[in-house]
C-alpha cells in the first residue's frame, strides 16, 4: 500500500513535512553558538530543547510501532517531566552537530512510522494516533518556535 492510497495519512505527513521544514529552517538559521543559549523561559538551552523534540519523536515512533502491532493505544512508560529531564540531560552532553543530526534522524524515523499507518488506524480509538502525531510533531514544533527567536536575529 502506498501513502497515496491513504489520503488521511498522506495529509498528516504533508502537514508534518511543512511544519518540520519551517521548524528546521528556523533551527538552521540560528548561529550554532546560539543553540547553547537558554530559551526564553531559561530552563533549557536551545540545544536541550531540540533534544527534547527528538526524544518525543522517538517515543512517538515507538508508541505508533506498538499500536501497529497490537491495534491498541498505549501510554508513555514514564512521566512527562521525567522524560523531559532525561532528554535535557542527554542533550547537554552532546555536540551541536550531534543534536542536529539526531533531530533529523528522529524526524525521518517518525515519518516512516506514520507512513506505515492506514487511514483507519489513524482514526481508530477516537483518533489516538492522529492526536499523538500532532502533539509530538507539527503541534510540538509550533510550541517551540518562540524558543528559536533570538533578539536582533533575522527570521
Amino acid at each position: 500500500m502506498r501513502p497515496t492510497d491513504q489520503p488521511a495519512v498522506r495529509e498528516t505527513v504533508e502537514r508534518m513535512d511543512a511544519a518540520w521544514d519551517s521548524f528546521r529552517s528556523r533551527v538552521h538559521a540560528l548561529p550554532r553558538e546560539r543553540l547553547e543559549h537558554p530559551v526564553a523561559q531559561g530552563e533549557w538551552t536551545r540545544k536541550q530543547m531540540l533534544g527534547h523534540v527528538w526524544t518525543w519523536h522517538d517515543l512517538t515512533t515507538d508508541r505508533l510501532g506498538l499500536f501497529v502491532e497490537t491495534g491498541l493505544p498505549n501510554g508513555a512508560d514514564e512521566d512527562t517531566d521525567v522524560v523531559n529531564e532525561r532528554a535535557a540531560r542527554a542533550a547537554g552532553g552532546r555536540t551541536t552537530g550531534e543534536i542536529l543530526g539526531e533531530l533529523d534522524d528522529s524526524f525521518r524515523r517518525l515519518r516512516r512510522e506514520v507512513l506505515r499507518l492506514t487511514d483507519a488506524q489513524l482514526m481508530e480509538h477516537d483518533g489516538w494516533a492522529a492526536a499523538i502525531i500532532a502533539g509530538n510533531s507539527y503541534g510540538h514544533y509550533e510550541e517551540h518556535m518562540g524558543d528559536l527567536v533570538v533578539s536582533g536575529a533575522r527570521r
